[in-house]
């Protein structure tokens, strides 16, 4: 029997009555699923939009990704898969990958794109998934290559899509914008008074910011990487008032992180700038100068106390406690650990499992991880993994050095600079903190490898300091084709 009616021209427009079907099924569907958790229909509602834009435009995926990837926290999840969380971001970015990854499928873009990090990067992913064959728990070990095989999913779609100069501009912007959104988000949760569910002892005295329910160092890293880089853009920037957001918005992301009362991140900080002001006269004087204004705001917060900052910065300015000899105590169940095995480590997963053998008390604490990443790897990955690690280390500084010298009289040489400034800062922070899968660091290095492979390919950003504005740079986004490989 034929229905005149699903003939209908709209109704071929939609993709025929399967596809009408698949419409009413998947609104029945979020309807049921709001009757359970509300929260997870609108995650569903939201993820769906964001796949739907990305279909249309893939680099407004990529930067959806990036801000899912910033935002996410462990305070907001409401379910666990095998204690993986899955929050109302999580989906979001299932769907937006999955969605990326049928663009690039149209476009006949490779999501297989050689890299120069790359090989060893897969062969550290390799050697820590051989070693679940000895770790001692095995479900944890699952729970933490997870984040890896999502790592892997990012950086294949900012390295399909970020391909050109205004691209990576355009996801410079992004970045910074989602960093503002997250402080903004964070003052106005204060403000209203909502809890998110999670408290940490380190926030229990005050003066210090979680943000959405994130360990401080945590919220204060997610925000940290953008900074140099803000204040680079202010320099490429051709209209008086992006240049201001610019500055205005590298400001704010700085206080912001300093909210969390994080040394490492101040020290970090700290040496992202004064690295980026290594790498051109004109960024030096405008980094003093910016430097000037920070300092004059920093009293002043300190001074009036302003969102508690006063006591956050007191915090950062008294150096490393006594209270904090957790660290040392990890570290030393580290070496432990690698010693014990000979070099080999004990497989991925098997620190907290393992942890109570070398220190009982340390284990029925809440700082049963090794507290930084080097600590981590020798512990798990033993003395092959440690070898890996410097491979992809000395890759990575190599690639920024081509970097530099192919960007060398563009505006690109700002970002050069900055990028590697901000992960040199990071490596030094994650020696007493971090993990290896930690969000947002791959995601930085694979926005520095899309300029990197920009330039290779013979993109020439605009000359250093060019009157003529950049074609489109702020008045139109990119196009929503990519171009073809």
């Amino acid at each position: 029997m034929r229905w005149p009616a699903l003939q209908s021209p709209a109704i071929k427009n939609l993709g025929g009555p399967w596809a009408l079907v698949a419409i009413f099924g998947l609104q029945l569907f979020t309807f049921l699923l709001f009757m359970i958790e509300p929260v997870l229909a609108a995650a569903l509602a939201a993820g769906l939009a964001a796949a739907g834009a990305v279909l249309v435009s893939p680099l407004a995926g990529v930067a959806l990704l990036i801000a899912a990837r910033l935002f996410t926290t462990g305070a907001i999840v409401f379910t666990y898969i095998g204690g993986f969380g899955i929050g109302p971001y999580e989906l979001v970015l299932v769907l937006c990958a999955l969605a990326v990854v049928v663009r690039a499928s149209l476009d006949r873009l490779p999501l297989n794109i050689q890299f120069p990090w790359r090989a060893p990067f897969l062969a550290l992913f390799s050697w820590i998934c051989l070693s679940l064959t000895w770790s001692v728990s095995r479900s944890e070990g699952i729970k933490d290559i997870l984040p890896l095989v999502m790592v892997m999913a990012n950086v294949g779609a900012i390295l399909a899509f970020v391909r050109t100069w205004r691209d990576f501009l355009w996801m410079v912007r992004a970045w910074l914008i989602t960093c503002v959104g997250i402080g903004l988000v964070t003052i106005l949760i204060d403000q209203l008074g909502i809890t998110v569910g999670v408290s940490f002892k380190a926030a229990e005295s005050g003066g210090r910011e979680t943000g959405l329910g994130q360990q401080p160092n945590w919220f204060a890293m997610n925000l940290f990487f953008v900074i140099p880089a803000a204040f680079g853009l202010a320099l490429v920037e051709r209209q008086l008032w992006a240049r201001l957001a610019a500055v205005v918005g590298g400001l704010f992301v700085m206080f912001s992180m300093l909210g969390a009362g994080s040394r490492g991140g101040a020290y970090a900080t700290v040496i992202g700038v004064a690295l980026t002001a290594l790498g051109h006269p004109t960024l030096r004087r405008y980094l003093v100068g910016i430097g000037g204004v920070s300092a004059v705001g920093v009293a002043a917060a300190a001074i009036l106390d302003i969102g508690g900052i006063g006591r956050a910065l007191g915090r950062i300015a008294l150096g490393v406690s006594l209270e904090q000899n957790y660290r040392p105590w990890n570290w030393t169940a580290c070496v432990q650990m690698f010693t014990d095995t000979y070099g080999r480590g004990i497989g991925v997963g098997g620190y907290e499992t393992l942890l109570p053998d070398y220190n009982y008390l340390l284990s029925q604490s809440l700082y049963t991880y090794p507290h930084g990443i080097f600590w981590e790897v020798i512990a798990h990955y033993g003395i092959v993994g440690l070898g890996l690690v410097t491979w992809l280390v000395f890759v990575v500084i190599k690639m920024s050095a081509d970097t530099i010298r192919l960007a060398r009289g563009t505006e690109a040489v700002v970002f050069a600079w900055a990028f590697p400034a901000s992960m040199l800062g990071y490596v030094a922070w994650s020696f007493v903190e971090f993990t290896l899968a930690e969000k947002p660091f791959w995601e930085w290095l694979a926005l520095y490898t899309a300029l990197t492979l920009a330039l290779q390919r013979g993109e020439r950003p605009p000359a250093w300091g060019a009157k003529a504005a950049v074609t489109g740079a702020i008045s139109a986004p990119p196009s929503t084709q990519s171009p073809q490989p």
